[in-house]
């Protein structure tokens, strides 16, 4: 039996266009601008949240990588790596910039304050290209001041049992450019007559770094490879730090390393501080959830819309029928209402939305702060991720909203209603 082709009915679509207008000569009817105004606030409210979360993603990386690195490269189970200049040689050949690390954790005194640090140790001439704090003092975006704030970083000075302090470890200890501070191993690991005594030395502040990140300013110095040997007892290192050419491709050059070095451990910068930026993540999961309940009320007035329609158009949908048209071709007059109103507010949306983002990633207008001499501005990221999602979803749940006026279509009987007119 051969297949036989619905033939379509080129007056649904007039129909439905008319139905939009109304009685008026409007484009669509004022019944429907409350709809059309929540689908339309709707998809603002989606992609603006969607696209500050991701400019909140993109500010803590840029603070994360810009104090520590955008990868980093272990042995994975705490053994030191030896043999790394062939590896760190190799990775410079493929254009990453590599930086040797030992990472201690000590305590730092000055006269009467003790406080504990990160200890770093780096060879500054490969350091600064990975990490900015260690450059030139300079905005990364608006917000995020990174670099040297006072004082200049040698190979010689540092080696010359030199230290650089980040900016709140100085001013908690009090300490400025030249003063002599003593960095202390808390573990007891020198042997003597009278028993074990921690490691001890007598270090020059050579320079003051600046953080973005006010958690790494409080904690972060930077000693050379050497001295850090001298405090963690190998004479390995214990990461390679690596800078990419694109940040945003960080997290995919982490994964192609992963695979060339399977024995070792590769991690990108979101796994350095994994509990905020899983924080970030949920957070722009639970926002977008708490968004799409607008558009779900706006859903729910373009059901009552249609139900309602459907109610006062009875008696001619039922004429309708008995000149012809199908149940098929009645689902489809309703069907292309709905989406032709949900496409217009959409649309409406996302321009409107866009411009928003914008304006704001061009101006930074909206300020956040904790006081108003220290303002943040707001940031945002555009992902054309994001406006796909929110396109899939608005138009799903259109769909979704009009199965209840479709189902209602099945009851219009057009015998009763010709009984009941004549």
């Amino acid at each position: 039996m051969a297949f036989m082709k619905r033939k379509e009915n080129h007056g649904v679509a007039f129909l439905a266009f008319r139905y939009l207008r109304g009685r008026g000569k409007r484009l669509i009817s004022p019944n429907h601008y409350l709809t059309l105004a929540g689908i339309t606030l709707g998809v603002i409210a989606l992609l603006c949240v969607s696209s500050v979360m991701n400019g909140f993603r993109q500010d803590i990386g840029l603070r994360i990588a810009g104090t520590q690195s955008e990868i980093k490269i272990s042995s994975g189970g705490g053994k030191p790596l030896v043999d790394y200049e062939e590896m760190a040689a190799q990775l410079r050949q493929k254009g990453f910039a590599c930086s040797p690390v030992i990472r201690n954790e000590l305590l730092i005194k000055y006269g009467s304050a003790a406080l504990p640090t990160i200890s770093f140790g780096i060879d500054p001439q490969y350091h600064a290209s990975v990490s900015p704090a260690l450059g030139p003092l300079k905005d990364a975006m608006p917000g995020i001041r990174q670099g040297i704030l006072s004082g200049e970083i040698s190979e010689a000075a540092l080696n010359n049992n030199g230290i650089i302090l980040s900016t709140g470890l100085a001013i908690s200890l009090g300490a400025n450019l030249g003063d002599v501070v003593n960095i202390i191993s808390p573990r007891m690991s020198i042997p003597t007559a009278f028993g074990m005594i921690p490691r001890v030395m007598g270090m020059r502040v050579i320079a003051i770094s600046e953080s973005a990140m006010p958690d790494y300013q409080m904690s972060y110095s930077y000693i050379s490879l050497d001295n850090a040997r001298f405090f963690s007892g190998h004479q390995g290192i214990d990461q390679l730090d690596l800078r990419t050419d694109d940040f945003v491709k960080s997290e995919k050059y982490a994964r192609q390393l992963q695979s060339e070095y399977p024995l070792l451990k590769v991690e990108p910068w979101s796994r350095f501080d994994a509990s905020l930026y899983s924080a970030i993540r949920f957070e722009k999961f639970l926002m977008f959830v708490i968004m799409l309940l607008m558009y779900v009320i706006a859903s729910f007035n373009l059901t009552g819309n249609m139900l309602r329609s459907i109610a006062q158009k009875k008696r001619e949908l039922g004429l309708l029928k008995s000149i012809g048209f199908s149940d098929h071709d009645l689902r489809q007059l309703f069907l292309r209402q709905s989406l032709i109103l949900s496409s217009t507010g959409i649309i409406l949306g996302l321009v409107v939305a866009s411009l928003l983002l914008i304006i704001q990633a061009n101006t930074g207008l909206i300020k956040l702060g904790v006081s108003d001499a220290n303002p943040i501005t707001l940031p945002v990221k555009m992902m054309a991720s994001d406006f796909i999602i929110v396109i899939l979803v608005s138009y799903a749940l259109t769909l979704l909203s009009v199965m209840l006026p479709l189902k209602r279509l099945k009851e219009v009987d057009p015998i009763a209603l010709i009984r009941q007119t004549t």
